[in-house]
């Protein structure tokens, strides 16, 4: 009897494993999938890739409907067909379980960021980086991209400031403080340009109208 019990717990256990393993495998595949769907260049293709990975992430949602993975990965396919409804149902679900994690809290923000919504995805990234994600580059980098897209530029130029902090290699980063630097300085062209006829000429040659005025004063003071 007792034999019997071990080999029905030692099988259970083997199926159990096996089953957890062909998940986490298929959902790595429905990931390619999605990786693959973003750098389609046939829109039938994309599509084709979006619909294999929602698949394989909804079989696993029906096996487990607290998965995380399979309701980020399921929201994420709808976000990527701009299905908003159902996008934001799958996100809501996986959020609701664990509303404090950090991860999901960015997910929120990804989310409302796909949908262009970017000052309530602003507040989720807030609450990312309170939560524990203060010191995650994309985190901070969405952050900025928000703002911009607001036309808030200066909150925008401190997440990028923050974002070369955390990764001073970022091109992207170095390119968006570049623009914000060069943005700070005002047209000083007409300041060169006398300075230079000054430094050239000793006086940069007077327009008709002024030489008139010029040749004006002269006549009067003669006058007087």
């Amino acid at each position: 009897m007792i034999k019997r019990i071990i080999k029905t717990s030692v099988l259970f256990l083997l199926v159990f494993v096996s089953t957890g393993i062909c998940c986490a495998y298929e959902l790595s595949d429905a990931k390619t999938l999605l990786d693959k769907a973003k750098t389609a260049s046939l829109k039938e293709e994309k599509y084709d890739y979006i619909n294999q990975a929602r698949e394989i992430y909804f079989e696993n949602y029906m096996l487990n409907q607290t998965d995380i993975d399979s309701l980020i990965g399921l929201s994420k396919t709808y976000q990527m067909i701009g299905d908003r409804k159902e996008a934001k149902l799958y996100v809501l679900k996986a959020y609701n379980i664990r509303p404090y994690d950090a991860y999901l809290q960015r997910e929120m923000a990804d989310f409302y960021y796909s949908f262009q919504e970017y000052s309530t995805a602003i507040e989720y990234y807030k609450l990312a980086l309170a939560s524990g994600l203060l010191r995650d580059f994309d985190t901070n980098l969405k952050t900025a991209k928000c703002y911009e897209k607001l036309g808030d530029l200066e909150n925008a130029e401190l997440y990028y400031k923050i974002c070369n902090h955390l990764n001073s290699h970022s091109q992207v980063v170095l390119n968006k403080l570049n623009e914000y630097e060069s943005s700070h300085h005002k047209d000083n062209t007409d300041e060169l340009e006398n300075a230079k006829y000054k430094y050239l000429f000793k006086d940069k040659p007077l327009s008709e109208s002024e030489q008139n005025d010029k040749d004006a004063e002269k006549i009067i003071e003669q006058l007087n």
